[in-house]
């Protein structure tokens, strides 16, 4: 008889303590939170909005400040006060890596969504450019070489520098200081157009020599996009005088063809299939990284709600290939083998390896 006294006290002591253990479990369990680029940030609306439209998740907390300052939050904390999820208009740094691993994040999933490109847009009004890199370098650059001289920039007008340009004052609109597309532009334009200048080999210190490069003018002609970077440039081109030119995302402008049009640059129309050949050199690849430990596992064990269905989603043909939904919003799709190998290793869980 004792026995069963003291089984039925067991019993009872399991069925009150269950409940204690649910709900310590579902205060513990939290919806995920993303941050990272501003540039990224319609391709991620669109998914979340696919997922949470089909019940699938719950409204993720977003924060969109851009790369770097995503990649910092992202590495700061392998608890709930940091993000889960980081969207990179860039392949994230071994540096970075370092950071995340001393903060004890250290296992981080890779899923590269597609490509995009920086282009080139003129308001829709004005006259047709045809610039190449060197001409837009010219315009831009803090300095020009001049008698074996770096000499502040002289050009005011865009057939100063080639009399097939406009006749009209040189304006340009730049990605500010900070964001993923602002990098791109100093080390893919810049960077690419000032290693082809003579008197840049002779400055013997590589940090000079980027310096120099990447320095751009302050007399007036240059302005800085900042974030939200989608609507400020529009508000920007809007209100531009005529001869102002942009540096853009091509997905952003593909938004407002109302107020501008974009340029073949460098000889090049940027196209699905130039950017997809590369023979539009100016191309970059978009990823999102992941903290491993807080995906739930199968057995639904884990931290965070959703993050498992929300890597399924971005690796979807449905998503990213050719005839997926952020395609049609101006991602550039990668090749069915590089797709294939993305989808496997994510959906894997396996961790990035620098």
């Amino acid at each position: 008889m004792r026995w069963r006294f003291w089984r039925r006290v067991l019993a009872l002591a399991v069925a009150m303590l269950l409940p204690m253990v649910s709900q310590a479990q579902a205060q513990a369990e939290r919806d995920m939170s993303i941050t990272g680029s501003s540039f990224l940030a319609p391709f991620i609306r669109s998914v979340i909005k696919n997922l949470v439209d089909r019940r699938v998740i719950a409204q993720p907390t977003t924060s969109f400040g851009g790369t770097g300052l995503g990649i910092a939050q992202f590495c700061e904390s392998a608890g709930p006060s940091a993000p889960d999820v980081v969207a990179m208009s860039r392949r994230v740094r071994a540096v970075e890596l370092d950071v995340c691993k001393e903060n004890r994040v250290e296992e981080i999933i890779e899923i590269q969504l597609g490509l995009s490109a920086l282009v080139i847009v003129a308001r829709k009004d004005d006259a047709d450019f045809n610039l190449t890199l060197a001409e837009l370098y010219k315009a831009v650059a803090a300095e020009l070489p001049h008698d074996t001289a770096f000499v502040p920039n002289h050009f005011t007008a865009w057939n100063n520098i080639n009399n097939d340009l406009p006749a009209l004052p040189i304006r340009v609109l730049v990605p500010a200081a900070g964001l993923g597309s602002r990098s791109f532009f100093e080390d893919r334009f810049l960077q690419a157009a000032c290693r082809k200048i003579f008197e840049i080999g002779t400055i013997f210190s590589a940090v000079e020599r980027v310096e120099q490069c990447i320095g751009l003018r302050r007399d007036g002609r240059i302005g800085e996009i900042a974030i939200p970077y989608d609507k400020n440039l529009r508000d920007a081109m809007a209100a531009a005088p005529k001869g102002t030119v942009a540096v853009a995302p091509l997905n952003m402008a593909k938004e407002m063809l109302d107020v501008i049009k974009v340029l073949p640059f460098d000889g090049v129309p940027p196209t699905q299939e130039s950017i997809a050949t590369r023979e539009y050199a100016f191309v970059r690849p978009l990823y999102v990284y992941v903290k491993k430990a807080n995906v739930k596992d199968y057995q639904g064990h884990g931290p965070v709600r959703g993050l498992r269905e929300f890597i399924t989603e971005l690796t979807r043909e449905r998503t990213v290939g050719p005839s997926g939904y952020l395609v049609k919003e101006g991602l550039e799709p990668l090749t069915t083998q590089r797709r294939e190998s993305v989808r496997r290793n994510a959906l894997n869980l396996e961790p990035v390896q620098r």
